[in-house]
């Protein structure tokens, strides 16, 4: 397979990264999100939300790219620089579709959004949160380094209580490097 397209997403890509996000938590999240979420309301609040944050916050303070293989989109990442900003830049999605995890497009994401968090704010740290029962993920979060800082429950959703572990990378440019091996 050749390396993904990777480019900047854009207010008409709403649609598309909804899709991909939706897609991704129903195979991912199935299970300990509710049913009655993943098989309906995810469909209007991801739309919703991707609209807004594609329209709606200076390009400055967010970076959201897709990545495409073979004309598809395949994923996609978002890091906001303001969202939780004592722990640092924010990686607050990186979704691959199924059939295109194992590769190397979430590695491609993360190295793309690393490198655009140094040149944005080249102090800050980087972290994530993610899902305490996503195995996998946590997996390739711990080997590229990342420092598991805690674990708590958090409400992702109005009234949706997931546990989840915050991942925190100090230093962006070591994270870079291992991404890029």
């Amino acid at each position: 397979m050749n390396p993904p397209k990777l480019r900047t997403a854009t207010p008409l890509d709403a649609d598309t990264i909804a899709r991909l996000q939706i897609e991704n938590w129903r195979d991912a999240y199935r299970g300990f999100l509710p049913d009655w979420y993943l098989d309906g309301a995810i469909e209007e609040e991801r739309r919703q939300l991707w609209k807004s944050r594609l329209s709606g916050i200076a390009h400055e303070r967010q970076h959201v790219v897709i990545a495409e293989t073979s004309g598809n989109a395949a994923g996609f990442t978002c890091v906001l620089l303001d969202k939780e900003p004592q722990w640092g830049a924010c990686l607050d999605n990186l979704h691959v579709l199924p059939d295109f995890r194992r590769l190397g497009i979430g590695r491609a994401l993360f190295s793309q959004a690393a490198r655009w968090v140094l040149a944005a704010a080249p102090d800050l740290p980087i972290h994530l949160w993610v899902f305490e029962a996503n195995s996998m993920a946590r997996g390739f979060y711990t080997s590229l380094g990342g420092a598991l800082i805690e674990v708590r429950q958090r409400e992702i959703l109005l009234g949706i209580v997931v546990s989840s572990c915050l991942y925190l990378w100090e230093h962006p440019d070591l994270l870079l490097n291992k991404l890029n091996r």
